[in-house]
């Protein structure tokens, strides 16, 4: 039995207060852990003049470029599409909840490791070539790059959720199988076992 309409838009309705609630909590939070991260990645590669500032802010030492801070903005952050890809993944229909959870941590694997990369790839623009080029690269490459990585998470949540072979595409729907019944088909244009239709 298919939900009734109200139910469906309420759940939309609900779905839609928690994410821009969850956003106006989350953002700041978000925005540390990743500046956190994006500094944690130029140490591990072994490269200097790259340190954490005040809350979102990264430090860059470009030596004869001088010194500028970085700050990591709400637009910049991941926690955008990691909400909206959590709003998809509730408001898919009933089925299995190992795959669901799976394909979501797939998804958000993707996307966060993906705006780390873009916000290490604009630094590192910025160490090598002032701030300037790093402003001209986050606005135009990352821009794109955060496009296909928040596009490749949602398309590979939709991956892990399809069907495997076997697996029928009614347990993944929330409505079940329509029951069909076995003599409706034998009893309509079948053929007898020397060709002749049997139209009875």
């Amino acid at each position: 039995m298919r939900p009734e309409p109200w139910r469906v838009f309420a759940r939309i309705g609900l779905l839609l207060v928690g994410t821009v609630g969850g956003f106006v909590l989350l953002q700041q939070w978000m925005r540390g852990v990743e500046t956190a991260a994006t500094v944690d990645v130029f140490h591990a590669l072994g490269i200097g003049g790259v340190t954490r500032g005040y809350q979102a802010s990264i430090i860059v030492d470009a030596h004869s470029r001088g010194s500028f801070a970085a700050i990591l903005t709400p637009a910049c952050s991941s926690l955008a599409s990691l909400l909206a890809l959590g709003g998809l993944a509730v408001l898919r229909p009933t089925g299995a909840r190992g795959r669901l959870a799976l394909a979501l941590a797939a998804a958000v694997t993707v996307v966060f490791l993906g705006n780390i990369a873009r916000i290490a790839a604009s630094i590192g623009v910025g160490l090598l070539t002032g701030p300037s080029a790093l402003v001209l690269f986050h606005d135009w490459v990352g821009s794109l790059f955060a496009f296909a990585y928040t596009l490749g998470g949602f398309v590979l949540m939709l991956w892990v959720l399809l069907p495997r072979d076997g697996v029928a595409l009614d347990d993944l729907c929330l409505a079940g199988p329509v029951p069909v019944d076995a003599s409706v088909g034998a009893s309509v244009g079948e053929s007898s076992p020397d060709g002749v239709r049997d139209e009875s």
